[in-house]
């Protein structure tokens, strides 16, 4: 985790851990939003939408990966740099495996959603790296197999106890049906 430039330790307090994962999905989502609205015009932006929805993506998994009582703060981290939290890749397989989440919080992804999942994921590296690569014409609906999979995860299957989370898994809800609105309104597969 990032702030104004240098790294914030990740929270040992599983509660603030989800929290902080949570408001960080939230923001990413916003930016996706924002990108995804502006992209009917300018499909360049959806790289920027790739981004959001990946961070996002990070963020609904750390706060799933969190949830548990029993949730030890190593399932989020990195192995390689245990400063950090892990990439999406390795949160993903994490989520899915039987060590970490139970049914029906651990999500059950087809091979075909981890590929959508890859490819939306290899558009927010094309951004990030500042590599020349295009936007496939599956990108609203892999970005919309992304969303599902943040939806499952913090709204329709949480494995933290969203009460005292109300109000931020309300505002990542509309924010899921923004992004998706915007997407299924201008772009075609």
């Amino acid at each position: 985790m990032t702030a104004a430039g240098h790294m914030v330790p990740v929270p040992v307090d599983r509660a603030r851990r989800v929290a902080a994962a949570l408001e960080a999905a939230h923001a990413a989502l916003g930016l996706a939003r924002r990108e995804a609205e502006g992209a009917v015009g300018d499909t360049g932006r959806l790289r920027w939408t790739a981004l959001g929805l990946v961070s996002a993506l990070q963020g609904a998994l750390v706060a799933a990966l969190s949830g548990y009582e029993t949730a030890e703060l190593d399932a989020v981290l990195d192995p390689s740099h245990p400063e950090r939290i892990a990439p999406v890749a390795l949160l993903l397989r994490r989520a899915r495996a039987e060590d970490f989440l139970n049914p029906p919080e651990r999500p059950e992804i087809t091979g075909s959603d981890l590929r959508a999942i890859e490819r939306v994921m290899a558009v927010r590296n094309a951004a990030v790296h500042a590599l020349p690569a295009g936007v496939p014409e599956t990108f609203a609906s892999d970005a919309g197999r992304v969303a599902a999979l943040i939806g499952h995860l913090v709204i329709s299957a949480p494995a933290f106890d969203p009460a005292p989370l109300r109000v931020m898994t309300a505002l990542i809800s509309d924010d899921l049906r923004s992004v998706q609105k915007a997407l299924s309104g201008g772009l075609r597969d």
